[in-house]
């Protein structure tokens, strides 16, 4: 799911569709996807406005426009796998977050981990520069690399929020309703840009929109039910879904974008895996029973 939203950012440019409305249809499509995916009405007729979620969603509401759209831009700036090393390798902060503020895994946080954590913020370094073709180093080492680190930031801020809620507030019957609120706040916060930035709309930008919107549902709703699976362990999720979602994206970058990656970039990307590795080296050998 995740690979598919980093696709269709790449393919707005090429097929002339206005990032920012496309992203704003696609809160709205979200909305209307989850109402007809949870089908029970009366689910949501049972929410008070005391819920103390409710208010989260609306902060995350906001948060998700900004930054989806400087995900689409680090997409179309840079490249698939840039933008999803730094989206997905943020995972160190909800890892810390999920260690030492919400006490929900009971490890100790040794030297290795802390060498992941430097390692990532390397890895997005090394991804993002390019010094012989496409952005030259010098352009890239100045105000652009704020884009790919923008990405990092939000995206670990609202991993960490998702975790937070789902671990605090929500119950089972909640968990698809939840998203429902959180793009929601998003389609609301978005249409009131559109309207005072007087955007004109386009037939195409709703296609777009719309198809990112499905996408984009099933891959928040999926992550949230992948938390409780695992008790909310964020340590143990969030390596293991990013580790595969930075591999396919490069992947289809390469082969379906022709996206040419130097041998900087390639350092990144392995980078990036070991990072993720030593982040959460203990979950892992865990689960593959070393």
């Amino acid at each position: 799911m995740n690979v598919g939203i980093f696709t269709a950012f790449r393919l707005y440019p090429r097929y002339g569709i206005d990032t920012f409305q496309a992203i704003v249809i696609n809160y709205v499509v979200c909305v209307i996807t989850g109402i007809i995916f949870v089908g029970n009405v009366g689910s949501f007729q049972s929410i008070t406005f005391t819920e103390p979620w409710l208010v989260i969603s609306l902060f995350l509401g906001c948060v998700f426009v900004g930054g989806f759209y400087l995900t689409a831009i680090t997409t179309q700036r840079f490249s698939m796998t840039v933008s999803s090393v730094a989206s997905k390798i943020s995972l160190a902060i909800p890892v810390l977050f999920a260690l030492f503020i919400f006490d929900i895994e009971s490890k100790i946080f040794d030297v290795w981990n802390f060498l992941g954590l430097f390692m990532a913020l390397a890895a997005i370094y090394l991804t993002s520069v390019k010094s012989k073709t496409g952005l030259q180093t010098k352009n890239v080492s100045g105000l652009l690399l704020l884009l790919p680190v923008s990405v990092f930031l939000i995206g670990g801020a609202i991993d960490t929020t998702i975790n937070y809620t789902n671990y605090m507030y929500l119950t089972k019957a909640e968990e698809a309703i939840f998203p429902v609120f959180v793009f929601l706040s998003a389609a609301i916060f978005g249409i009131i840009l559109i309207i005072f930035k007087g955007y004109r709309f386009r037939k195409k930008n709703l296609k777009g929109g719309i198809m990112l919107g499905i996408i984009n549902y099933f891959s928040l709703y999926f992550l949230v039910r992948a938390l409780s699976a695992f008790n909310n362990d964020g340590a143990m999720v969030y390596p293991i879904l990013n580790i595969g979602i930075i591999m396919l994206s490069a992947v289809v970058s390469v082969l379906f974008f022709h996206e040419k990656m130097e041998r900087k970039n390639k350092l990144g990307l392995i980078i990036s895996f070991l990072a993720i590795f030593l982040i959460s080296y203990q979950e892992l050998l865990i689960i593959f029973n070393f």
